[in-house]
């Protein structure tokens, strides 16, 4: 009897131990987005995780429009209004549908903002109106639970080229992903990225639409325009987001985000459907609400269909006049959105800093432990402005640039402090690595074959070159693990 519990008792053993080790090996196989990217869904689903239960009083669903457009600290810093933003890109309804039923088991919001640009058919070969990546994407790192279990079948059930068992067993879907992808740094990286999630869910785009936006014009809600027809899976799932908010008492608002490629047609069609349904709709493309917000697309989107950081804050903070006055969504003060104020206004500056010309200006914006800052100089002659030479020196650096000749100069900086400045006649090189040994940087600079000059930093595995003398600036977003921006001056 003794050996037959020592044999289960070993078995069960083993088995925990298989159980363990399957489920890192899933999770390391298993795609990841970050917020170094533009569509950062892992860190979407996990990080609302990490609210505390019944914290957030307004969920944010919707596809790329979504992900882009609502920044839920921006509506707790202006309104005092919790809030979370579950939009993924390309989110089709059905996913829409059962991301909220899932946050309905740990959240009680008092409303719903769906965005529903993708109520209308967007890939029409696709049983979802969405691909099959977008799809896993959004409910790769979904806990599981009835909801997640009751998601897949359906998935399945619409898309047949899905498979049940690979959601269970992610090993049957990604198993050969080394081999056609190979694996990428966000593989070994699970417990540090997906924690930073200060933006909630938010994700900000910094470019100008610019000319392609200029001939943008308002919509006239009250014109002879026509409708548009929703594709019917997204209706019918739209009805079920309808049904639910109705079950839970939450008021439903339906919206479209600016877009030059969000047609009147579409917009007069979910209104109708508002109309119909007892929900609210908001289209940030008609006259009214275009010209209260003070909206430019040419300006304030970064492509056809996205706002960038500057237009998302118009349209947060016009939500926000409406959640807390005809809703009557009070504000109070909330400690994982009082933790992450700081954050916001870094990420802010630092979607500012592309669009700084004067290299004073830039210089001065760079001084934040977040940043990794690589400086190099290669030249006959140096002739900085004064300004530009003391802005140097407000970042801590020592080596007086203005006058040097025949030289090379290079400066690196991170965490708040200079890790090396050197100014030599012959090739420079310097080697460190940042972030507690887990981001290895390397710069060089020097003459390259053919007479010329050149510099080179490698950050995290990524190589930034440049053939030009002068000076060069090499910013870099530890927190994010982007490169923000790179600049060369002739000088």
């Amino acid at each position: 009897m003794k050996r037959n519990l020592g044999f289960a008792g070993r078995a069960i053993g083993f088995f925990l131990i298989f159980a363990v080790c399957y489920h890192a090996y899933c999770k390391w196989i298993t795609p990841k987005f970050y917020t170094d990217m533009d569509w950062p869904a892992t860190t979407t689903c996990s990080g609302f995780y990490e609210l505390e239960k019944d914290s957030a009083d307004v969920l944010f669903l919707g596809s790329s429009h979504g992900v882009t457009s609502f920044v839920p600290q921006e509506l707790y810093d202006r309104y005092g209004i919790t809030s979370y933003n579950l939009s993924t890109d390309e989110q089709s309804v059905v996913t829409s549908y059962y991301w909220l039923k899932e946050a309905l088991r740990r959240q009680s919001p008092r409303a719903v903002v769906l965005e529903c640009y993708f109520c209308f058919p967007y890939y029409v070969d696709e049983p979802l109106n969405s691909s099959e990546t977008a799809t896993r994407k959004a409910f790769d790192f979904m806990k599981w639970s009835p909801v997640k279990a009751e998601a897949v079948e359906t998935i399945c059930e619409l898309d047949e080229k899905q498979d049940v068992w690979s959601y269970y067993f992610p090993h049957l879907r990604y198993h050969e992903r080394w081999i056609s992808e190979g694996f990428d740094r966000n593989d070994y990286t699970y417990r540090t990225m997906a924690g930073r999630s200060e933006l909630k869910g938010y994700s900000p785009l910094r470019f100008y639409l610019g000319e392609a936006g200029e001939g943008f014009v308002p919509h006239d809600m009250e014109s002879d325009a026509g409708y548009a027809e929703m594709a019917p899976l997204m209706r019918e799932y739209l009805d079920k987001i309808r049904d639910l908010c109705r079950e839970e008492d939450i008021s439903l608002i339906l919206t479209i985000t600016p877009a030059v490629s969000a047609n009147i047609e579409m917009c007069r069609t979910v209104q109708a459907y508002a109309e119909e349904n007892g929900c609210d709709f908001i289209s940030f493309n008609e006259q009214g609400v275009y010209g209260q917000m003070g909206y430019v697309m040419a300006e304030d989107n970064c492509d056809d269909g996205h706002p960038n950081l500057w237009g998302a804050v118009k349209i947060t903070d016009y939500m926000g006049s409406v959640l807390s006055g005809q809703f009557g969504i009070a504000g109070r003060t909330a400690k994982q959105w009082e933790e992450t104020k700081a954050d916001y206004e870094f990420i802010a500056d630092a979607c500012g800093v592309i669009h700084t010309g004067e290299i004073e200006s830039f210089l001065a914006r760079l001084d934040h432990e977040q940043y990794a800052v690589v400086i190099t100089y290669q030249g006959d002659s140096c002739t900085l402005e004064k300004s530009a030479v003391e802005a140097l020196r407000q970042l801590g650096l020592s080596v007086d640039l203005a006058g040097q000749s025949w030289c090379n100069y290079l400066a690196v900086l991170a965490d708040g402090q200079v890790l090396t400045e050197q100014l030599a006649c012959g090739e420079i090189a310097y080697q460190c690595a940042l972030e507690g040994g887990q981001l290895p940087l390397y710069a060089v600079g020097g003459r390259s074959d053919a007479g010329g000059y050149y510099c080179e930093v490698g950050i995290d595995g990524e190589i930034y070159r440049n053939e030009n003398g002068g000076l060069n600036v090499f910013l870099y977003n530890l927190r994010n693990r982007r490169l923000v921006d790179s600049r060369q001056y002739d000088a």
